[in-house]
C-alpha cells in the first residue's frame, strides 16, 4: 500500500502542469507576435495593410479587456464599447478645446475611470444574465448620451479632426506604438490574472458563496476587476480615436459590444492570444471580405457557428487542447515502448487511472 501511494504521487507530480513552462510558452507566444509585428513593415506591406493591422491590434486590445472579465471572473460584459467610446469622446473633446496631447490623455483616462466605476458600481452585486443586462443597459445609456449631449459630443455627426501626437503622425510610427501597447497590456492582464488577485477572482467565478464564507468581499473583487478591464478598454478607445481621427455615437453601439464578445469566443475565452485571433477574423471579414461579399455578416455568423460546433474552446483554446492531446499520446506511446512487467499497468495507464 505504501509503495503504491509513493508511486501515485510521483506520477501526479510528473504529469502536473508546470507554471514555469506555461510562463515560458506565453512569453514565447508574445515574442512571436512582437517579432512578426516588427517585421511586417519591412516585408513590403502597404500602408493599407499596416493601417488594417493597427485596427486589428486596437480591436484585440479592447477584446482583451472583455476576455479578462469573462475568463478570470466569469463576467460577460455587453457594454465595453461604451467605455471605449467614452474615452474616445474625452480625448476628442479635449482636442476640440485646443488642449495638448498630455491633457487629451488625462481627460480620456479621467472619463474612463469615472465610467468604469459607474459600470462596476451598478453591476458588482449581480452575476450571470443580470450582470449581462446591467452592462447592456449602461452601454445603451452611454450611447444615448452621445446623441443627447450634442454640445459636447457633436450629436450624430460626432467629432472629427482629432489629431494624435505629432511624433506619431507617420502611420508606421503609430503602428509600432499600437503594437507595443498591445503587447504590454496583454502581458499586464496575464500577470494580473496569475496573481493572488486573479486567483481570488477565479474563486469568485467558480463559487461566490464559498468565497463569501471564507471572508472575501466578492463585490469589491468584481469592482476591482471591472476597473482594470475598463482601464484597458479606455486605452483602446484612445488609440482608436487617434487612429481614425473621428468618433461618433456608433462607437458606443450595442453591435460593437457584441462584436467584442464574438472576438473573444472565436479566439477562446481565457486564452492569451485568443482576443487578437478573434479580432483578426472579425476585422478582416468586416473590412476586406465586405468588399467582395455583400452579405459579409452572414459569413461571419457561419464562421461563428462552425467554431461553436467544432471548436468550443475557440481557435486558440482548441489548438492548445489539440497540442496537449498529441503530447499525451506521444508520452503514452513512449512509456509503452519502454515496456512494463506482465500483469502490471504502464506509467501512462496509472496516471490516467489516478486522474
Amino acid at each position: 500500500m505504501s509503495n503504491r501511494l509513493v508511486e501515485t504521487r510521483t506520477v501526479r507530480t510528473a504529469g502536473a502542469p508546470r507554471p514555469r513552462r506555461t510562463l515560458l510558452i506565453n512569453l514565447a507566444l508574445l515574442g512571436v507576435v512582437l517579432a512578426v509585428g516588427i517585421a511586417l513593415p519591412y516585408l513590403g506591406a502597404s500602408s493599407f495593410a499596416i493601417s488594417l493591422t493597427s485596427t486589428i491590434l486596437i480591436a484585440g486590445t479592447l477584446a482583451s479587456s472583455v476576455n479578462f472579465l469573462a475568463g478570470q471572473g466569469g463576467m460577460v460584459s455587453l457594454g465595453h464599447a461604451g467605455i471605449a467610446a467614452a474615452s474616445a469622446y474625452g480625448a476628442a473633446w479635449a482636442s476640440r478645446q485646443g488642449m495638448d496631447t498630455g491633457m487629451q490623455v488625462l481627460v480620456a483616462l479621467a472619463v474612463t475611470l469615472v465610467v468604469s466605476f459607474v459600470y462596476g458600481l451598478l453591476s458588482m452585486r449581480t452575476s450571470g444574465i443580470y450582470f449581462l443586462m446591467v452592462t447592456l443597459a449602461v452601454g445603451m445609456l452611454v450611447y444615448g448620451l452621445a446623441f443627447r449631449l450634442s454640445s459636447v459630443t457633436g450629436g450624430e455627426n460626432g467629432i472629427s479632426g482629432v489629431e494624435r501626437p505629432a511624433w506619431m503622425e507617420s502611420y508606421w510610427v503609430f503602428y509600432y506604438f499600437v503594437l507595443a501597447v498591445f503587447v504590454v497590456l496583454t502581458a499586464a492582464l496575464w500577470i494580473v490574472g496569475n496573481s493572488p488577485f486573479g486567483a481570488s477572482l477565479r474563486g469568485v467565478r467558480d463559487s461566490e458563496s464559498r468565497m463569501r464564507s471564507l471572508g472575501y468581499s466578492v463585490a469589491s473583487y468584481k469592482l476591482g476587476a471591472f476597473m482594470i478591464s475598463g482601464s484597458v478598454a479606455g486605452l483602446a478607445g484612445l488609440l482608436a480615436v487617434w487612429h481614425t481621427h473621428f468618433v461618433s455615437p456608433s462607437s458606443a453601439g450595442v453591435d460593437r459590444s457584441v462584436h467584442l464578445i464574438v472576438m473573444v469566443i472565436l479566439g477562446g475565452v481565457g486564452t492569451l492570444l485568443g482576443p487578437i485571433i478573434g479580432a483578426a477574423v472579425v476585422v478582416l471579414v468586416e473590412n476586406v471580405l465586405s468588399s467582395y461579399v455583400d452579405r459579409w455578416p452572414t459569413v461571419l455568423g457561419l464562421i461563428f457557428i462552425l467554431v461553436i460546433l467544432f471548436a468550443r474552446a475557440g481557435i486558440a483554446g482548441s489548438a492548445r487542447k489539440l497540442i496537449n492531446r498529441i503530447r499525451r499520446r506521444r508520452s503514452r506511446s513512449e512509456a509503452g515502448d519502454g515496456g512494463s512487467p506482465p500483469g502490471h499497468p504502464s506509467v501512462s495507464e496509472r496516471s490516467t487511472t489516478n486522474e
